[in-house]
């Protein structure tokens, strides 16, 4: 008998299989990729990382640290194109790293979010090895890798974070992109629950209920930390995004705005989660293209 298809999640919508993928070329021959190094020991187990560097051009290079999605819960480094998406990255000339960090509900805030942070310091303590430039780090971020990715540059950049920090120093973050990214966990979680009983996918991550530890929440959601010197930003966003209402992206937009901190935000009509690689149109790749010079303006700076 033939192998059963294994069903689309329901938050992709009615798209045919092959329509899920990265769209755009990727020559494989400009980076060289080094798999599953370990960057650190936690109770649950090795943390790895993928390396992309690129060939042909002069190290060190600006090096961009990609975070995954998958709603704090699932997904991994090499999961949803990811590979495909940091080829595309190195082969405009950054040393990319890929990483996994801890997973909910096995653990919580603020585990995960050290864990970026730990990849990050090891990054930059690693810089040689990677071919990378450690005076010029961007993020990149999509679903709850986009969350963390704003967090760490937001929270990182403020003196008055009383969270977790980088060991590193935040100076070296020029830039950072996020695709679809929660920013507000508490209205996150208040939407949730109208349409799902029982613990939400925002609760299990935060590790607490709202009203037992409003202050986690607010630390945890990067609308409460942005301010006016966080690192250049841009947010993709859709319209007809299932998982992260578009509503996240504009709130954040919104305080960004009031306070004078550089950001750029698009807005994809009609764009569902995932629109990068869930049946990408013609204006998904144009912001997929967007994204990477949006990262050369912000981390080349004419240096290459």
């Amino acid at each position: 008998m033939p192998e059963a298809e294994t069903p689309l999640p329901a938050w992709m919508g009615n798209v045919d299989p092959s329509q899920v993928g990265f769209p755009l070329e990727v020559d494989r021959s400009r980076y060289t990729k080094t798999t599953e190094i370990p960057f650190k020991k936690t109770e649950q187990g090795v943390l790895h990382l993928d390396a992309y560097r690129p060939t042909g051009v002069p190290e060190p290079t600006p090096f961009v640290l990609m975070i995954h999605g998958g709603g704090w819960r699932g997904g991994g480094r090499f999961n949803m194109g990811l590979p495909r998406w940091a080829g595309y990255l190195a082969c405009a000339g950054f040393s990319v790293a890929s990483i996994d960090y801890r997973l909910a509900p096995e653990t919580s805030y603020p585990d995960s979010f050290q864990d970026c942070l730990d990849a990050f310091d090891w990054c930059v303590q690693h810089a040689q090895d990677l071919g990378a430039d450690p005076d010029r780090m961007g993020l990149w971020g999509d679903s709850a890798g986009g969350h963390l990715a704003l967090l760490l540059a937001t929270s990182q950049t403020r003196s008055d974070f009383d969270g977790p920090r980088l060991r590193s120093g935040s100076e070296r973050i020029r830039g950072v992109v996020a695709l679809y990214p929660p920013t507000d966990l508490l209205r996150l979680h208040e939407l949730e629950r109208r349409f799902h009983p029982g613990t939400t996918t925002a609760a299990q991550f935060v590790g607490a209920a709202p009203e037992a530890e409003p202050e986690r929440w607010t630390q945890a959601s990067p609308l409460h930390q942005v301010h006016s010197k966080a690192p250049p930003t841009l947010l993709l966003q859709g319209t007809s995004d299932l998982l992260v209402p578009e509503q996240q992206a504009l709130d954040y937009a919104a305080r960004a705005q009031s306070l004078k901190a550089p950001h750029e935000l698009h807005i994809l009509q009609g764009g569902g989660h995932g629109f990068d690689r869930v049946a990408p149109s013609a204006e998904a790749c144009q912001l997929i293209e967007r994204s990477r010079s949006f990262l050369i303006e912000n981390l080349h700076r004419g240096d290459l």
